[in-house]
């Protein structure tokens, strides 16, 4: 088959769930629902498209043990691009990785679809389609792993075009880390095999970002934090030949920073008259970051938090930071930030210290009953 036109989509994060907030529609985590709903469009959207090879560079999943509702909807979209004849190479991301390797992976199932493709296992691999070699390197968990990895990387000069897919941190730049423990950061390809790729496809950073001709991060299909707000979502179409990439949006729930309100001087009443303001600019359904510096304790104790978010009652979400001012009006600041038990609970199992059970099975189990006890 000649390929020349490719989709390149990654960090679809399928099974992610936040915030204990229920869909009305599916009876799911609306979070849930909403990755759900990012990776079918992307899927119709590639339909559509009809490239000559898909490729998604990592983090299908969220969790290396995804829940069976995950698998099937990632599989009924797998499914319907192998239906279609579409070839699909995928690799596994640092997030779907399992820590202890005899736990083994849910790619297993995955490569059993005809014309999909998956490098899961901390090594090299090569999948050929006529006058193109796909080279995949996934999440390696070690530094030697993924030194090995590179260096088993064959090169066969008739193919016309090379295609390197891998997950982690392009080592040029601090810019591309998602400041998570266990990413890979990236050797410039670049330089180890000068001239060869066509293009190299990168997962991991949730931006869409061009680090230079030819070498791109898609970014994600959805967020999955506030620190991520001003991101388009979606995925790239790229002609190997040209070079030429085009970028396609899809819906995401809308994400809002307000700006930093400085409650100095201001009485509690004068606090909620200008949140209304700021709460009338927010979309409907959003996850909204509000911020109020200054204040002082005596105000702190009156502000009634239930206000606030009837304040904000149309957004799905309000992540609150209050900053209280010291009695000497100094610039260092107390911060309070309160949120629901399921995410304060993700934060504690993150910040654990030698931790010996399986840290997301301990936050899965607890984020449900906390859920079921919030609904």
């Amino acid at each position: 088959m000649s390929v020349r036109r490719i989709c390149h989509f990654s960090d679809s994060h399928l099974g992610f769930s936040e915030y204990g907030k229920i869909s009305s529609v599916t009876g799911l985590n609306q979070r849930e629902q909403d990755f759900y709903d990012a990776w079918e469009e992307v899927i119709a959207d590639i339909l559509d498209l009809k490239p000559d090879l898909a490729i998604h560079a990592g983090d299908l999943f969220h969790t290396p043990r995804p829940s069976n509702r995950a698998i099937r909807v990632a599989l009924a979209g797998i499914q319907r691009l192998s239906n279609a004849g579409i070839p699909l190479v995928l690799i596994s991301g640092n997030h779907e990785t399992p820590r202890i390797k005899t736990t083994g992976s849910i790619f297993e199932s995955i490569a059993l679809f005809p014309g999909v493709f998956a490098a899961y296992q901390s090594r090299y691999e090569r999948f050929s389609f006529a006058e193109v070699d796909v080279h995949c390197l996934p999440h390696c968990s070690l530094t030697e792993e993924l030194e090995t990895a590179a260096a088993a990387m064959q090169i066969d000069q008739q193919k016309k075009y090379h295609i390197l897919v891998t997950h982690g941190s392009w080592r040029q730049s601090d810019q591309f880390s998602m400041g998570e423990f266990n990413e890979q950061v990236l050797p410039d390809f670049s330089l180890l095999f000068p001239d060869i790729f066509s293009y190299i496809a990168l997962g991991h950073y949730h931006r869409r970002v061009d680090v230079c001709d030819r070498i791109s991060y898609c970014g994600a299909s959805e967020r999955t934090s506030l620190s991520q707000a001003n991101y388009p979502c979606g995925f790239l179409e790229v002609d190997i030949a040209s070079g030429e990439r085009t970028y396609h949006s899809v819906t995401s729930r809308p994400m809002v920073r307000l700006e930093p309100m400085s409650c100095s001087g201001l009485a509690v009443p004068d606090i909620y008259e200008r949140l209304a303001r700021q709460a009338a600019t927010c979309p409907g359904d959003a996850i909204v970051h509000l911020t109020l510096n200054e204040l002082s304790e005596s105000t702190f104790l009156r502000l009634d938090m239930r206000m606030l978010e009837e304040i904000f009652s149309h957004v799905l979400h309000l992540e609150k930071q209050l900053s209280l001012a010291s009695q000497q009006d100094s610039v260092s600041a107390a911060r309070a930030q309160i949120e629901s038990l399921p995410v304060e609970f993700g934060r504690y199992v993150q910040n654990l210290q030698g931790l010996e059970l399986d840290a997301d099975r301990v936050y899965r189990l607890g984020a449900h009953y906390l859920t079921a006890g919030e609904a």
